[in-house]
């Protein structure tokens, strides 16, 4: 079967905020859960998860929906405030917005999939002009009530927005839960993106076609030469 659509993860792969989602969750976890991560630790417990299953892991105890939003927002807002304050690091990463416009152009199908809440699903699409290829109501992203990455149903919504099925779809994804997401979701094709020099362990796992660190990969448009 060939490839018919693209499905995106946002952070990490179309937006490279490592760095400012990590910073957002050490002085969250310290200020109001008292804890300072490890390295280890964030890879295992928060990069890639919804924000329910992090404050779940920080608190030690369940959260409601509503509890969720609402603590998730503080550490959304500390966030948001990182990426303002580095204006010269808050782009799309290299190649992405040329890969867009060429899928828009050959009329394939693409949206994203992403843990992230619609807060700063709202703040992207301003930051990021989105809407200049994505359409705002069949993003799928954390409302509350999604199972977390590495369940398959965020990939399983996203194609199904735009018509397609997750068989039929290129992945590009940068966590390891994502990852997981994807290859339970049935993906044709996962391509993963390289977050903090971490192309070697990615390439040792097996459900991942490439190891790509930006999209001005050759790889990636060839998948629709």
């Amino acid at each position: 079967m060939m490839i018919k659509g693209v499905l995106f993860d946002f952070n990490g792969t179309m937006f490279q905020d490592s760095p400012f989602n990590e910073e957002a969750w050490l002085r969250f976890a310290e200020k109001e859960a008292h804890k300072q991560l490890t390295r280890d630790e964030f890879d295992q417990n928060v990069h890639g998860k919804n924000n329910r299953l992090v404050l779940e892991y920080l608190f030690e105890r369940p959260f409601t929906k509503e509890e969720a939003i609402e603590w998730g927002e503080k550490k959304e807002a500390i966030y948001r405030e990182l990426v303002r304050s580095h204006p010269d690091a808050a782009h799309l990463t290299a190649g992405l917005s040329e890969f867009l416009d060429d899928l828009k152009q050959k009329q394939v199908p693409f949206n994203i999939a992403t843990a992230a809440g619609k807060g700063n699903v709202d703040f992207y699409f301003e930051a990021f002009d989105l809407g200049r290829w994505f359409d705002y109501e069949k993003v799928i992203y954390d409302n509350g009530e999604m199972k977390s990455k590495p369940a398959p149903d965020f990939y399983l919504q996203s194609a199904e927005k735009i018509g397609l099925k997750p068989s039929e779809c290129v992945v590009f994804e940068d966590s390891v839960s994502g990852i997981k997401a994807a290859h339970n979701a049935a993906a044709k094709k996962i391509f993963a993106i390289t977050t903090d020099g971490n192309g070697a362990m990615l390439s040792y796992l097996g459900n991942v076609d490439a190891v790509i660190d930006d999209f001005t990969d050759s790889r990636v448009r060839n998948l629709f030469a």
